[in-house]
């Protein structure tokens, strides 16, 4: 008898530990009630969900402000953080206002809240957690505060009304799939403390028509910038040594971008199905190119390929019929020609195709696997002028365009030996 009183104790006792999981809870000036949990070493408080499961989502709604600080108990502590899950599913949440103490707000913390229309993130939180805002649908409004300096993983993903980002100087990193599916996101800026842009960051943002990526972002994930249907205009900032998988795929409505030189590689399917160009060139730089990287380019017109190109992948301009080629590599490396399933030229591209390339490189052209199956290559530039990086002033004869003879070359249009050329 006496074993089972103490076994009814124990239950008894640990009941209450097992259904609340939060440890206090009080009620804001406004007469909400919110609930804490005590954080580093009980000194600071983490807002946190009723109970021992976060599936109360009927416990916050209204216009919720979180506040700086807490009294409990004749006692007043600091609330620096936003627990994980927290609001999630909270769906008659509609807006939220998070006090300048908060430094962090954890993953999933206000994941699906539907009805949830803006939400300001005060000046102390510095990172951003995976999934907060996650399918919030309703979510038009958001200001980020400035010491934020990292946006987790789908932070904002799917948030389909948001029309405008702000991203601040302080964030040095956006992860992958932050932005993707914001459907209604038409204007982005990022801060120029950014380094790395996630995958598929911005994917699927079909409202975006124009973006800028700033120098110091040195790293794109694959597929950024995929189906962005509305994006006609790109600035790729001065510190991108490669574009990635798949980074513009699918941009329908980009007519031209200007690829800087300190880029290298230009991934598998990086602007695949960008049917807007109608020209494009390859910087110098450029030393490899990718898998189908040009693959149903269909207004392709022109294509000019920089004069490092060692490396084309397989069908790198598969479905793609191309009139005028210029190459401006000196010594071509053999690619996937006419007879192979691999081709990187349409049938119609090598048979009817003007390939143009370096003064004194046809034979090296004709003698080389791929280029030789090309019909018609003709030697020189289609525009008249070539392109060099330097001349050598030793028996040359250097004009400028009005026809006054110059000591040497200069950077720009200069006629030498009575041919066009531009000097870099």
């Amino acid at each position: 008898m006496i074993m089972k009183k103490q076994l009814l104790f124990l239950v008894t006792m640990m009941l209450p530990i097992v259904a609340i999981a939060h440890d206090i809870e009080v009620q804001n000036a406004d007469g909400v009630t919110i609930y804490y949990n005590y954080i580093n070493d009980g000194i600071e408080l983490e807002v946190t969900f009723r109970g021992k499961n976060f599936d109360s989502y009927y416990e916050y709604s209204g216009n919720l402000v979180i506040p700086e600080e807490v009294i409990y108990m004749n006692k007043t502590y600091k609330v620096t953080s936003i627990g994980s899950n927290t609001f999630r599913e909270c769906y008659g949440l509609i807006s939220t206002t998070i006090g300048n103490n908060v430094k962090s707000i954890g993953d999933c913390a206000f994941l699906h809240c539907n009805n949830l229309t803006s939400v300001i993130i005060g000046n102390s939180v510095t990172s951003i957690g995976n999934d907060v805002f996650f399918r919030c649908y309703a979510l038009a409004s958001v200001t980020i505060g400035n010491s934020v300096t990292s946006i987790g993983s789908g932070a904002f993903e799917s948030c389909s009304s948001l029309t405008s980002i702000t991203i601040p100087n302080n964030v040095t990193s956006i992860g992958s799939n932050t932005f993707s599916g914001c459907s209604s996101l038409a204007t982005v800026i990022i801060g120029n403390s950014v380094t790395s842009i996630g995958v598929a960051a911005f994917s699927g943002c079909t409202s975006l028509t124009s973006i800028t990526i700033p120098n110091n972002v040195i790293s794109v994930g694959n597929n950024a910038f995929s189906l962005c249907s509305s994006l006609t205009s790109v600035t790729i900032g001065n510190g991108m040594t490669s574009i990635g998988d798949g980074t513009f795929q699918g941009c329908t409505s980009l007519t031209s971008i200007t690829i800087p030189n300190c880029v290298t590689s230009i991934g598998d399917y990086a602007f695949s199905g960008c049917s807007g160009f109608t020209s494009f060139t390859i910087p110098n730089s450029v030393t490899s190119i990718g898998n189908y990287a040009f693959s149903n380019c269909t207004g392709l017109t022109s294509v000019t390929i920089g004069n490092s190109v060692s490396s084309i992948g397989s069908g790198a301009f598969y479905e793609v019929d191309i009139p005028t080629i210029i190459s401006q590599i000196e010594n071509p490396s053999a690619i996937y020609g006419k007879t192979s399933s691999s081709r990187i030229f349409t049938f119609n591209t090598f048979n009817n195709a003007k390939l143009y390339v370096p003064v004194g490189t046809k034979e090296k052209y004709m003698a080389t696997d791929g280029w030789m199956d090309f019909a018609n290559i003709l030697e020189g530039d289609p525009t008249g002028i070539s392109v060099v990086e330097k001349t050598k002033n030793n028996d040359t004869t250097i004009y400028d365009l009005n026809g006054v003879r110059q000591p040497k070359a200069k950077k720009g249009i200069n006629i030498i030996n009575g041919k066009k050329v531009v000097v870099k």
